[in-house]
């Protein structure tokens, strides 16, 4: 009798906790990096959009657009330039029961355009991890590792690469 009061118990439990449903989560967030090829830093400010399906069993996955609305490149040995990001990243994440979230993404379509000296295209990927003990928020810190391959109107040789971390705070809401 005492196991099968336990058993209800565990099942009641987490069926009180378990949902499925739709996450939306706009974030604003600031991204510091380094290129390499030329070598040289990027920093600049973001906003974006998370849309996933959460499972019931705190797994959830979906897409993550992000927007660079301002941001500047500083090459070593070029003059600095202002330059927009734009992002899509295919994600799966885990929320965790005690106030840890974490995700990985795939950028399939990153592309960044630059005031003077054209546009470039690659992908990418990011690793991130949110704290989740505040009400209604949570503060994220991801990892961005960035490929372009395909440079129009940049006189390059070869590929760029960025490595960057963003600081971001964003709502994440679930219906």
């Amino acid at each position: 009798m005492k196991k099968l009061l336990l058993v209800f118990a565990l099942a009641l439990g987490f069926t009180s906790v378990s949902h499925a449903g739709i996450l939306i989560e706009p974030y604003l967030g600031y991204e510091m990096g380094k290129t390499k090829n030329p070598d040289g830093k990027f920093d600049g400010s973001q906003v974006g959009l998370r849309l996933a399906y959460a499972a019931p069993i705190f797994f959830w996955g979906g897409l993550d657009y992000t927007l660079g609305v301002s941001g500047t490149s500083k090459p070593d040995s070029l003059p600095n330039e202002d330059g927009k990001r734009s992002t899509l990243y295919g994600v799966v994440g885990m929320d965790f029961p005690i106030l840890l979230r974490a995700w990985v993404g795939y950028g399939f379509m990153d592309e960044m355009k630059f005031e003077n000296s054209g546009k470039a295209k690659g992908t990418s990927y990011k690793v991130g991890v949110g704290f989740t003990g505040l009400p209604f928020i949570s503060l994220n810190l991801e990892y961005v590792n960035e490929k372009f391959t395909e440079l129009e109107g940049v006189t390059i040789p070869g590929d760029t690469k960025n490595d960057s971390y963003v600081l971001s705070v964003s709502l994440p809401l679930e219906f």
